[in-house]
């Protein structure tokens, strides 16, 4: 029997990549083998849709990328990447929110 992985979509992945750093690097980088292996569910993701989705964040100013050597990367969240979490959690706990009154008065 064979099982299909499920992958989740780039915005699901990009705010658990953002929840990791903002969790993890508010005071020292971490390298991208420490965000792929300590974020839930990122696994599953291909590695290139990873790289691809670390870029964006940079790209965009959500985190900051040091290179200390050709094969040493790391990464941390930028003062726009924390207010972009914070505000991207507000509003999805609004909306559980919201979705879990309509089902207690139904």
């Amino acid at each position: 029997m064979h099982f299909k992985k499920k992958r989740f979509s780039s915005e699901f992945t990009s705010l658990s990549i953002l929840e990791y750093l903002y969790l993890n690097s508010y005071n020292i980088p971490v390298s991208k083998y420490n965000i792929i292996n300590n974020t839930p569910l990122i696994k599953k993701q291909r590695p290139d849709r990873v790289n691809l989705i670390i870029s964006l964040l940079e790209s965009n100013g959500y985190i900051k990328k040091f290179t200390i050597s050709s094969t040493s990367t790391f990464y941390q969240i930028t003062e726009k990447g924390k207010e972009a979490y914070s505000s991207w959690i507000k509003h999805y706990l609004e909306y559980a929110r919201y979705i879990s009154d309509l089902d207690e008065n139904q």
